[in-house]
Order: C-alpha cells, then sequence, then structure tokens
C-alpha cells in the first residue's frame, strides 16, 4: 500500500474521517466522475485566482492575466459546471483582477515568487508564496464576504493548512488575502499575523501526533472508521455526502466507479 508525506489536506481528511482518509490517501482511489460533490467549482476557482496572483508577481501585465485566468476557468468548467453557477464566478473573477492591479504592486515585497513546496520527512505543504525576507507566509483565500471577518481571519490563522506551513518553513508571521465571492466584489488583505515559536514548538506536536495516529493505523482498512459527522451513511446532513460511501457499503461492483489517483499532490 502506497504512503506518501502528510499534507494539510491528508490531515483536515484524517479528522475529518478516517475511513474517507484510507480510500483517498493509502487506497489512493478518487471518484472518476467530477461532480459539485467531489470537487467543487469553487474550489476551482480559487486554485485558478491563486495561479493569476502567482502571474501577477511574476510581472504579467493586466489585459494577458486575465485573458489566461477566463481562458481557463471556461475550459475547465466546461460540460460540468451550470451557467448558473459559472457565470456569477466569471464575474468575480474578472472583478478581482481589476481590483488587484489597482490596489497592489507585484514589487511590494509581500509575495516573492512562485508557489513553494516545502517538506520535511513527515509533511508536505504548497505555499502561495513567501515575502521578500522567506519568514512571512502569503496565503490566498476566495470565500463569501463574512461580517464576522475577524472571527474568519482567525479561523484560518488556526487552521490546519497554517500550523503546517509554519512548522515547515519555521514562518514568523502568515499575511492572508481575501477575495469576496459575492458583490460589491473586493480584496481583503490582513496584516501579518505574528507566528511565535512556543506556537510553532505547539503545532509541531499536534501534528507529530496526528502522523503518529495514522501510522499506527497501518494500512488494514477496518483499522479506519467512519466519522458521524463525514458520512452520508450516518448524517442526513447533505452537505456532509462522502463520495466514498460506496465503497464503506460494500456494494457489489462499487470500484467501478474510482480510479487510481494522481499521487504529484494533495
Amino acid at each position: 500500500m502506497s504512503r506518501r508525506k502528510l499534507s494539510a489536506s491528508a490531515i483536515s481528511c484524517f479528522l475529518k474521517s478516517p475511513k474517507q482518509f484510507y480510500w483517498r490517501y493509502r487506497a489512493n482511489l478518487e471518484p472518476i466522475s467530477l461532480s459539485v460533490g467531489s470537487f467543487s467549482h469553487d474550489a476551482l476557482a480559487g486554485g485558478l485566482w491563486a495561479a493569476a496572483v502567482d502571474r501577477f508577481y511574476k510581472g504579467v501585465g493586466e489585459t494577458e492575466n486575465t485573458k489566461q485566468l477566463l481562458t481557463d476557468w471556461q475550459e475547465q468548467t466546461q460540460g460540468w459546471v451550470p451557467d448558473r453557477l459559472r457565470n456569477p464566478l466569471t464575474d468575480a473573477l474578472t472583478s478581482w483582477m481589476g481590483i488587484y492591479y489597482q490596489l497592489f504592486d507585484p514589487k511590494d515585497g509581500v509575495r516573492n515568487g512562485s508557489e513553494k513546496r516545502v517538506e520535511n520527512d513527515r509533511f508536505v505543504g504548497y505555499l502561495d508564496g513567501l515575502d521578500h525576507t522567506g519568514k512571512i507566509v502569503h496565503e490566498c483565500k476566495s470565500t463569501s464576504r463574512s461580517p464576522q471577518i475577524a472571527e474568519q481571519v482567525w479561523k484560518t490563522a488556526n487552521s490546519t493548512q497554517v500550523k503546517l506551513y509554519a512548522v515547515l518553513t519555521q514562518a514568523d508571521g502568515i499575511r492572508l488575502e481575501y477575495a469576496w465571492k459575492d458583490q460589491p466584489y473586493a480584496i481583503y488583505r490582513c496584516d501579518v499575523i505574528p507566528i511565535t515559536s512556543e506556537q510553532r514548538k505547539t503545532w509541531e506536536s499536534e501534528l507529530t501526533a496526528i502522523a503518529d495516529a495514522i501510522d499506527a493505523l497501518g494500512d488494514n482498512p477496518e483499522n479506519f472508521i467512519c466519522h458521524p459527522d463525514g458520512c452520508c451513511i450516518f448524517s442526513k446532513r447533505f452537505a456532509s455526502v462522502c463520495q466514498y460511501s460506496a465503497l464503506c457499503s460494500g456494494l457489489s461492483g462499487a470500484e467501478i466507479g474510482f480510479k487510481q489517483r494522481e499521487t504529484t499532490r494533495k
């Protein structure tokens, strides 16, 4: 059974549902069909936006960058995202691009270089970027506007993703950036949130304990339980529908709906 270094996505998956973690990260299976349940259009938009910000900091001009962003969005949503979901995000992506070039300078030192892979012997992460000092992590998020922005920032700053990045980079802080998906469109860039050495030590201990727990379960699928809140077999909340439930249920031929995952990322 293939084992890889743990990413923030893998750790979060395990905390939500150990059984889902097994199917996705131990058996390396993913659903063949792309649907809103398995890979959301919101997640795709966020990934393409991060790539556009990356091009901004590489010096790509606004016209070229916007054209590339919208071309990628149209091509990658064709055939599976309905217009009622695609069109509002098309407007948002276009607006974000104009706002970004108006507000920010690619030479401002907030972000130096493109996406960066960081890792140690057990964990791996993919940063949106680091500042010119190499000690401040820059992370972009696309999200719905929230009046509780302070609470949203706090949740992100204490997320598994940020903890992992801090441990892997020994960062002194993180700068979060939010692109609002609803009108009026806007970009909100936070001040740097400091990260202390004590926080890094605590987070490293937490992550190591999780990794040890995962290793202790071995490769036997019976050791990985279904968490009630992460499985549609136990939970009636539609948002919790798990694409792997057919495998857990033991339905004959369920494996036909899955394929081997590409294991280069997440």
